[in-house]
């Protein structure tokens, strides 16, 4: 099955302007960056989303949901899923790029160390769906979503954390596909001259260019053609005869003109 690349970034990546040549020579074509966490925002999306966006790569957002988060006296303390989504949703507007793909709602256990609930996950992407005016998708393993997940959550499109091979893949109930697939965090790039390995966050769309578009429509957003507009149509026909000057008003600009042409010598 035809599959297209997708990287997945966030602030841990750092200046990836050595690499982004490197990600179009692989034939990535999607840059996911995350834009907040929890009730905090990355300064890194903002400037990196207009590089990506820029450069040609189709564009998306995550967000890190958060259950609890610690307060100022270190005691940990619900996080509110709706003020969660607005803090993400406000976010993504301040950086003022348009964003080809759905927002995504991340859903793990690292940061949230007393575990996620159905009912906070759910309100956040509810609230998510709400003000972007989009079907959001949920990122997480098979792990997590096998005793998170409910019926009714197979309408977000599922983006699959599993470090296998494709033929091992487990989907959790209640969804029967992935629409994305991270397959590993370990593969890296190396620019010329240089020996530092950065690894990058790999995943597969599932189907073809043609098939990511006509998803990124189903879900609530639009994509520029994929060929460039055709130029205007120039007339073929010649102004009206109506514009033209007619051979009496010709006649009087001509002897205004040398009466004009007589005053200037005669004042010399």
């Amino acid at each position: 099955m035809a599959k297209v690349l997708i990287h997945d970034i966030s602030y841990h990546q750092g200046d990836l302007s050595r690499y982004w040549q490197l990600f179009k020579d692989k034939g990535t074509k999607v840059i996911i960056i995350q834009s907040s966490n929890g009730l905090a925002y990355q300064n890194y999306y903002k400037e990196t989303i207009k590089i990506a966006k820029d450069l040609g790569f189709l564009v998306g957002s995550y967000h890190y949901y958060r259950q609890h988060i610690p307060n100022s006296e270190g005691t940990w303390v619900n996080c509110s899923p709706t003020r969660q989504a607005e803090n993400y949703f406000n976010w993504t507007q301040k950086a003022d790029v348009k964003l080809d793909f759905p927002p995504v709602l991340d859903v793990e256990n690292g940061g949230n160390p007393q575990g996620c609930s159905y009912n906070g996950v759910t309100a956040c992407l509810t609230h998510i769906e709400k003000l972007f005016g989009r079907t959001p998708m949920i990122y997480s393993s098979p792990s997590i979503l096998g005793g998170l997940a409910k019926s009714g959550w197979e309408r977000y499109p599922l983006w699959l954390a599993h470090y296998t091979t494709e033929n091992k893949i487990s989907i959790p109930k209640p969804w029967t596909k992935w629409t994305l697939w991270q397959y590993t965090d370990k593969e890296t790039y190396t620019p010329a001259g240089s020996t530092l390995r950065k690894p990058i966050d790999h995943n597969w769309f599932n189907g073809s260019e043609s098939d990511l578009r006509k998803f990124i429509v189903s879900t609530g957003g639009t994509v520029s053609p994929t060929t460039p507009a055709a130029p205007p149509t120039m007339p073929t026909t010649p102004p009206a005869a109506s514009n033209k000057p007619t051979p009496a008003q010709l006649a009087d600009l001509k002897n205004r003109i040398i009466n004009a042409v007589d005053d200037w010598y005669g004042s010399l």
